[in-house]
């Protein structure tokens, strides 16, 4: 009366004994037994083939992939762009359908294998053999080294299978896009992209592909230069040669400015010399005869903006390019007429950009932030021995000679005729009184870079010789701001 309640509470109990039971499976004459084999061979082949397109697809990193496909060589720029062309389909949408796939492989294995090889024990350890060796870790080590070609080349099946399995892969994946976010490859942050940078210079696989030393020192330097200010790279303005605007520019002066060895020299007004009105062009000094004994502010003076040190090395930089000026004035208030702190020139930012000191033949300190002294000065001019008077009945002065230098000097480059301390010579070379039209500085406009200040240019009104005109006939009027005065007739 109770047996059948008995078997039932038996039942679950004898299931998983009947696992280890071994049936009688086909005989091999059985034409269905290598029917079977066939098609289990086939499921696990695919299941490997899943296995390992899942590693070759979803272990490659969509930035890399760009890279590669704009600089590779050919066969690798077809590859990339193939697996770019499958990931931008959507990356979950591959993944769920390689997963679904591999899913259905596996669990058809063990009821072939069932059908082939009987119940028990046999197709369990058989399905489980061929399931971790042949479709797993065999598979997988293969896609982990050639990833990207085997990736490449079956792409168009991968393809062909998202669109099969699409009505339960695509829901999903945009499920997974929605809590998970798109995957858009590895971006790098500057200190990681510095590390990066640094371990291609050991681990290159040949010494054309490794980068050395300086390449190294140099690209950090670039990276770093947007979070670096003009306050860590500035001179001090103590350690600067400034002059005042009124400095007498005779014989000694001008010799001093050429000891120093500078191409620009900012000017500041008389009575403040932390108000810098502008900056003089030592090259505009070649046609100026000494003797003359003008002022500073007598000749052009080009313009000096100023900036704030909280400013970055970039922008300078930046600026630099627009052509108004090689040269910055760090100042706590830029555009007033008092705070500055320091100097920046070109120089100085290209050395931070190249992350190394550039010496040149003129410089006089090495380290602007340590400064280091040079053993040797700017080159000085000195006395050459008299030579005999070309014209008879005329003494004419030594010429001048660079310490140093094997240059000789060309009579041409003083084509103009100058005064010499005897009082014999032509009417003297007048110093520049303008710039160019093609110098930027000439006409300084606002830049576009708002931490850039260039003061507003003063009024200097005069009178010429013709009753308030200039020596071309023309009104006078306002200086170009921060160009100096005007010639007077």
């Amino acid at each position: 009366m109770n047996l059948p309640l008995l078997r039932a509470l038996a039942l679950p109990f004898s299931t998983p004994i009947s696992i280890f039971e071994e049936d009688e499976g086909a005989s091999p004459d059985d034409p269905q037994l290598w029917l079977y084999l066939g098609i289990a061979l086939i499921l696990v082949l695919l299941g490997g083939v899943f296995a390992g397109l899942t590693i070759a697809l979803m272990g490659q990193d969509e930035v890399y992939l760009e890279v590669i496909h704009d600089s590779g060589e050919e066969k690798e720029k077809k590859h990339a762009g193939s697996v770019l062309r499958l990931l931008k389909r959507g990356k979950h949408w591959v993944l769920v359908t390689l997963l679904l796939s591999n899913v259905i492989t596996n669990e058809t294995l063990p009821i072939i294998l069932d059908r082939s090889l009987g119940g028990g024990w046999p197709a369990v350890v058989g399905s489980t053999a061929l399931i971790v060796i042949f479709g797993e870790v065999i598979p997988q080590s293969i896609c982990v080294r050639y990833g990207l070609q085997i990736g490449s080349y079956l792409s168009p099946v991968v393809l062909g299978l998202m669109y099969i399995m699409s009505p339960l892969a695509w829901p999903t994946a945009k499920l997974l896009d929605y809590l998970l976010g798109e995957d858009h490859g590895t971006i790098y942050k500057k200190a990681g992209l510095k590390t990066l940078v640094s371990l291609h210079m050991s681990l290159g696989k040949s010494p054309g592909e490794r980068l050395n030393e300086d390449e190294v020192t140099i690209i950090t330097a670039v990276l770093d230069l947007k979070a670096k200010s003009v306050r860590s790279i500035m001179t001090p303005i103590e350690d600067v040669f400034i002059m005042s605007s009124d400095t007498v520019l005779d014989e000694k002066m001008v010799d001093k400015i050429l000891q120093a060895g500078y191409s620009r020299i900012p000017i500041h007004a008389p009575d403040n010399p932390r108000n810098f009105i502008g900056m003089l062009l030592v090259r505009m000094l070649i046609t100026y005869d000494p003797e003359d004994a003008q002022r500073v502010c007598d000749l052009a003076l080009a313009t000096l903006p100023e900036t704030a040190p909280e400013t970055s090395c970039l922008d300078i930089i930046n600026f630099f390019q627009e052509g108004k000026s090689h040269m910055v004035v760090v100042s706590d208030s830029p555009g007033d007429q008092a705070g500055a702190l320091g100097v920046v020139t070109l120089e100085d930012v290209i050395e931070e950009l190249i992350g190394e000191e550039i010496v040149d033949e003129s410089d006089v300190y090495v380290d602007n932030q340590r400064s280091v002294r040079r053993t040797l000065n700017a080159p000085v001019i000195i006395e050459a021995p008299e030579i005999a008077a070309i014209q008879a009945g005329s003494e004419s002065k030594p010429t001048p000679v660079i310490a140093g230098s094997e240059v000789e000097t060309s009579n041409q480059i003083f084509a103009k005729p100058r005064r010499t301390s005897t009082g014999f010579s032509q009417r003297a070379a007048q110093g520049i009184k303008h710039l160019g039209p093609s110098n930027p500085a000439n006409k300084p406009s606002t830049t576009k870079y708002t931490n850039i200040k260039i003061k507003p240019g003063r009024e200097h009104h005069h009178e010429g010789e013709n009753g308030g005109q200039h020596a071309n006939g023309g009104e006078a009027g306002e200086d170009t701001p921060l160009l100096g005065r005007a010639n007077e007739s």
